[in-house]
């Protein structure tokens, strides 16, 4: 092998032998590239010196295999610049394999989040920033106990008992005076000189047309109310529908679609989120009145209440932050 640093020795100095000299020159140089081309190969024995520094690279060379498909001969050293083959040759500054590394198939770049419970440097599914909120992101559950639970502002996910096309308005509310017998299942608003619970409205009334269809709430079993509170009072409720939803959003709890003039569903059905089961009226103690839709929400557990130093577990709680929540005129 004839060293690079000494073809100026091989070079004849008579005069008029320019031209021999540079095609001896030429030559030496192809002799020189060919070499560090050889060098290149990871196949290939200890790489020859380095024409600039006479010095073996300061890296090894990186087999094919740690950097992907493309082999170092394919990328780095296809086209070798004259006297420079270190530049060429050199591995990548950082070791194959870690995050962010150059040439490393499916390696994210530094920044980009990985894969859930997988380890650095694996394909993640983009960059670590969450995606805005798309308009059908799931709705918050409803609690599963009482502690913490509140009375006036908690919303039970579901749908608008009424149509969208259906004029509306809201009437009573929760907690507004009723007169008669306080139920053991029902809200009370004092008690009277006389000891007398005080009744209290137990849902949120919606003034409609007589006869609009009326829509469930939530995917469930239709209930009979007068197996689960007692005593169940048909002349104050009229024809009712009682849906306990088994959605999971809201397992358990129950929707009381009171005064209706029609019932289309019977007890034992199943019905479906938005299925007509009955359609609007007045009966029970809403005869005579303005034609309108009585709606109660119930948990599946019991709520602590304190009226005037007395105190009652009640399962009912103000619906009308949920209606208003599934209002389609209010969104």
């Amino acid at each position: 092998m004839i060293p690079v640093g000494s073809a100026r020795a091989l070079v004849p100095a008579r005069p008029g032998s320019s031209r021999r000299a540079r095609g001896v020159v030429a030559a030496i140089s192809a002799l020189a590239m060919g070499l560090a081309v050889a060098a290149c190969n990871p196949g290939s024995a200890s790489p020859a010196p380095s024409a600039v520094s006479g010095a073996a690279p300061s890296a090894p060379i990186v087999p094919a295999a740690s950097v992907g498909a493309a082999s170092p001969r394919a990328s780095a050293c296809a086209t070798p610049a004259p006297l420079a083959p270190i530049g060429m040759c050199t591995a990548p500054s950082a070791s194959p394999g870690a995050t962010g590394s150059p040439g490393v198939t499916g390696s994210p770049a530094a920044g980009a989040s990985t894969s859930p419970g997988g380890a650095a440097g694996s394909p993640g599914p983009g960059p670590s920033a969450s995606p805005a909120p798309t308009a059908g992101a799931a709705p918050r559950p409803a609690p599963t106990s009482a502690v913490g639970f509140r009375v006036r502002k908690t919303v039970v996910p579901m749908g608008f008992p009424l149509p969208r096309t259906a004029t509306i308005r809201y009437g009573d509310g929760w907690g507004a005076p009723r007169v008669g017998v306080a139920r053991p299942y029902e809200q009370i608003r004092g008690v009277a000189p006389d000891g007398t619970y005080l009744r209290a409205h137990d849902g949120i009334d919606i003034l409609v047309k007589l006869g609009t269809p009326v829509q469930a709430p939530f995917s469930g079993a239709v209930i009979d109310p007068a197996r689960r509170w007692k005593p169940w009072d048909p002349s104050r409720y009229g024809r009712v529908v009682a849906i306990e939803s088994d959605e999971a959003t809201s397992p358990g709890y129950v929707v009381i679609l009171a005064h209706l003039s029609t019932r289309a569903v019977k007890v034992g059905d199943h019905v479906v989120r938005g299925e007509v089961v009955g359609k609007t009226g007045n009966t029970g103690n809403a005869a005579g009145m303005a034609a309108h839709l009585h709606l109660e929400l119930r948990a599946p557990f019991l709520i602590r209440y304190g009226y005037a130093k007395v105190i009652r577990y009640l399962d009912v709680f103000d619906a009308e932050p949920s209606v208003r929540a599934a209002d389609p005129r209010l969104r």
